[in-house]
Parts: C-alpha cells; structure tokens; sequence
C-alpha cells in the first residue's frame, strides 16, 4: 500500500513540474506515463493515412502579425515578404499652428526581443532577437517605403458589402503595384535605412533637444558640434526596431499642407485621401536576406515641426515652438485600430519542393507555413488497427490513459536537397481538427502557460525536441491527443462515438492563436481552410510518414496507452 502511495505520488509531482516548467527546453515526450514500474499497456498504431496538401495563395489581410523581410530555405525555396498599411490620424482635424514647417519625420517598429539585453559594452546594449529567420545582422536587403495608392476596402462590393473584404499574399502584382507611388520616402544618407537594411540587434536612442530641435549637452546648452554623438544626452532608450527617417517634404505637403482641404477632417476622408504606405523588399545579392515578424499596430509614425499662434498686431512675432504630431499604422483586433493591412508574400518555390508535394503517398509529409505552403492530413481509422482497438476497448471495458502522436524529422538529403540548419527547424507544429477547421478538445483542456507565448499549452505539445550536441537538428514533434482518442474508441452516455474527424498539421507561429483563415487555388478558384498561424511563419519542415520505405524507428506513429481492469 505504502510503495502504491509513493509511486503515485512521485507521478503527480513529476507531471505538475512538467506542465509548470517555465524555462526553455527541447522535449516534452515524457516517459513517466508508460513507465515499466506502472502497470500499463501500449498499443502502437503505425498504419495511418497521410499526405501532404499544397495551400497556393492565403488570405493575409489584416493580421495580427506581419513578415517583412526576404527569406531563403533551401530546401522551400525564396519567400518575400512585403507589407502595406493604410495610415490613421491620431487625431482627426488636426490645427498644426501658423506656418508649420516639419523638423522630421521618423517610423519605428519595434522587434520582438528574447530578452531584457543580452550585453552591455560601454553602456551599449544588444538584444537577443525572437521570431527573425536567417542572420538578421548579415542578410541584408534592400527596403523602399513608398506611398500606397490602391484603396483597401472594408467589405467585399461583389457580396454588396455584407461581407468584410479578404485579399490575398498573391496580390501585390495585380492591385497594389499599378497604383503605387514612385518617391522613396525613406531617403535617409544612411544606407542602413534603404539600400542596406538590416535588422539592427542594437538598441536605439532619442537624444536630447531645446525647444528648436538642436542637440543639447548635460548642462542644457545647445552643443557646438551637433554631429558629435559622443556629447549627446540619451533622452530615451528603446528596444531594437526598424528606424526610418521619412521625407520631410512629402509629409510637409501630404498633411501639414492639407488642413484647409478638408481632407484631414476625420479617419474616413483621410483614409481615402492618404492610402496608406507600402513597405518594399527587394535581393541585393542572390540568397541573402532574412525576415522579421512585426506587430505594426505598436509602431510610432512621428512628425516633428515648429509653429507658432497666427500673428496679431499686439503679438506681429509669437515665438515658434516645436510640436509633434502622430500618425498611426498597422491593424489591431484587440483594440480600436482598423488600419486595414496585407502582407503580400511572393514565394519561389524549390523544385525540390514542388517534387515532394508532387509524390503523393511517398515517405515524406511537406510542412510549409507561409504563402505556397503545404499542410499535412491524417486519418486515423480506415486501416483497421484502431477499428479493432475500438472493439477491444468495448469489449475489455479498457481505460485509455494517454495518447501521443510523434512526427520525426527527416534530417537526410531527399531528392537532392541541401540540409537546412536546425536554427531554422519550426519550432513548434499545430494540430487541428481539419473536418470542423476547430481546435481539439486537448488543446482546449491545456491551460498551461509560459514566459514565452510560444511555449504555452505546454502539455498539448507540439514543440521540436532537438539534439543536444553537434547541430542540434530537429528530432521529433510529439502532440498529446488524450481528450480526442478518448472520445473517438470510448462511447458516450448515450451509447455514441464522436465523430472521426480529420487531423490537419501545420506550422504555427504563435500557439495561441486558434482560428482559421482561407486559401485559394487560382487555376480552379478551389478554397479550403488552414490555420492562421500558418500564414505568418514562412518556415518548414519535412516529415517521415509511415510509407514502408521509412525505418520503423522513424515512422509516424501514435501511441496510445491503457489500463485494463483487474
């Protein structure tokens, strides 16, 4: 009774720490459940039904996270991401004054960081940055910020505006190109902001200023030299971001100029007056680049200017003094940010690619997040090993304890594709119930959180277990689906299974977001559903299924463990 009570007891302690574990780690298989000292028993169901569907273009507007950048897998293929963003007033008829006359004009988009700052070298800091692939300080690439000239709808005028409008990753070619503007407003002397950008690790700084705009010391006087940095006074720190310093005389003439049009006198005439800015990428060298996920919703767009009151006769000089004037971009369902957006994606598909997604029922599933992407599809019955396990549990009133569902990774060279560094392995895959386009009930169940957003519902899974030396290459994914093998051998109160939906995996981004969003094939104008947090990670990865050409070890397997009664 004693040696019961402990063995117990050390099983639930070791399970909290599992799902409380708030660190980063590699693996969540676990061994506690299935462990020879519990009198358990496993069933391991290898002959399940999967493949690999192709997602063509995407549904990209208005999404709760952007990519910007370029990006090149060598086993997928070259991704571009560009993005466009309608721009708001942060506020509506604005009165800039007499005569106002702009200082500058500056955007910054901050990066997500792993942490505070990761070092410090003569009061310098440099972050750790998260979800940027490839060498974010090496791969370069060039960026032009241009004015948007193409209006971006609110609702669909072919559903009479009943439905909200969906555009699409292809579109860039078709709609935002013809109407785009020719000026390059992020013309900055510093090659960093167009022609050699790159996602600076650096923090940044705002420097101190008089009233005029010119750089003061730490005693408050205006500096001699005002291209010394070493004299400024740090005013403000942030954390690394994009930092572009825009066209002075655009914005002069697009909104300072404008108060008397009428064009500024709410959101709903400026939106259509000032459609937006597009956000460009283009290769400096072949291959070289990498790429950022942005919330655009939590960038700054600021216009610095002087003005002063109108002149009277008692006052024919008021004194001018500088303002700042913002404006906003970027779309945020969580609050009252409605600047419609698209991320225009343009991917070249790897033939290698394009050969896999071709061999259907091969030894490989193709995983792809992105725009032409590719999700896989599992079926679980049709094979009849879990038809018999469902008699079985029927009839030896079996209880099922857990269910695990291993993905391993083919770290080989199929069809002659170069091996992709484990840096830039997905971190984390996503499965769903792809009949519904729903969640599963063990993603529901799963409250666990973490530091990282990332690495919430823990238990669920899903995240690479990778190696602990040499490369650290992806081994394995591995995904508990208790609550739904549960409920598809196991029936009801009223005597009925649940209905045997098919599985769909992904890529994701971020594990909390849940809902779906629309692809679209063009050739047959064919739809079909996938997870949003597909859409915004461009990388993949590739999978062994459980073709006979796979080694046993390597096959997809599900394993699901049971208890039967004494």
């Amino acid at each position: 009774m004693k040696k019961s009570f402990l063995k117990i007891a050390s099983l639930a302690f070791l399970f909290v720490l599992l799902i409380s574990c708030d660190k980063d780690f590699n693996s969540i298989d676990s061994d506690v459940i299935g462990d020879d000292n519990i009198d358990l028993s496993v069933r391991e169901v290898q002959n399940l039904v999967a493949f690999t569907q192709k997602t063509e273009a995407v549904q990209s507007n208005n999404l709760p996270i952007n990519a910007l950048g370029i990006y090149h897998n060598p086993k997928f293929g070259l991704t571009k991401a560009h993005f466009v963003s309608q721009v708001e007033l942060g506020n509506e008829n604005p009165s800039f004054g007499y005569n106002p006359v702009i200082d500058s004009v500056y955007l910054y988009v901050p990066y997500f960081v792993d942490s505070r700052f990761t070092t410090e070298t003569n009061g310098e800091r440099i972050y750790s940055l998260d979800s940027i692939y490839g060498d974010p300080e090496t791969g370069k690439f060039r960026l032009k910020v241009v004015e948007n000239g193409y209006y971006i709808r609110d609702f669909d005028p072919t559903d009479n505006l009943q439905t909200a409008q969906k555009y699409y990753s292809d579109e860039k070619s078709t709609l935002i190109d013809p109407f785009k503007g020719s000026e390059l407003l992020n013309d900055s002397d510093n090659p960093a902001q167009n022609n050699q950008f790159f996602f600076n690790k650096k923090e940044l700084y705002i420097y101190k200023t008089n009233g005029s705009g010119q750089y003061v010391g730490a005693d408050g006087q205006v500096l001699a030299d005002q291209n010394d940095i070493a004299l400024r006074v740090i005013k403000e720190r942030k954390a690394p971001g994009i930092w572009l310093d825009l066209k002075e005389s655009f914005f002069q003439q697009k909104i300072l100029n404008a108060t008397a049009s009428g064009n500024l006198f709410n959101n709903n005439i400026f939106k259509n007056y000032f459609r937006g800015l597009l956000f460009e990428v283009e290769e400096i060298a072949p291959n070289q680049g990498a790429l950022a996920m942005l919330d655009f919703s939590k960038a700054e767009l600021k216009i610095l200017y002087k003005s002063s009151a109108e002149p009277t006769t008692e006052n024919p000089n008021p004194a001018r003094s500088r303002k700042e004037f913002s404006l906003k971009l970027g779309y945020s369902a969580s609050t009252s940010l409605r600047n419609n957006t698209i991320n225009l994606l343009e991917h070249t598909i790897s033939p290698a690619y394009q050969a896999g997604i071709d061999a259907a029922g091969t030894e490989r599933l193709f995983i792809k997040g992105g725009s032409n992407g590719s999700v896989a599809y599992i079926d679980l019955f049709g094979n009849g090993e879990l038809e018999t396990l469902r008699n079985e549990v029927a009839t030896q009133n079996w209880l099922i304890n857990d269910a695990k569902l291993s993905f391993y990774v083919d770290q080989s060279d199929p069809n002659g594709m170069s091996n992709v560094p484990a840096a830039i392995e997905p971190k984390r895959i996503y499965i769903y119930d792809a009949t519904n386009n729903i969640v599963l009930l063990d993603y529901t169940f799963d409250a666990s959180t973490a530091t990282k957003i990332k690495n919430n519902k823990l238990v669920f899974g899903g995240i690479l277990e990778t190696e602990t030396t040499g490369d650290k290459k992806g081994i394995k994914y591995t995904v508990r689906l208790t609550e739904h093998i549960k409920r598809i051998l196991k029936v009801d109160s009223d005597g009925n299974y649940a209905d045997n939906v098919r599985l769909g995996i992904s890529i994701t981004e971020f594990i909390n977001i849940s809902s779906s969003t629309t692809y679209i094939n063009r050739l047959t104008n064919q739809q079909g559903q996938l997870p949003l947090a597909s859409v915004i990670n461009p990388l993949g990865t590739i999978l062994y299924s459980n073709h006979p050409n796979v080694p046993n070890d390597k096959k997809l397997k599900l394993k699901i463990y049971y208890t039967k009664p004494n």
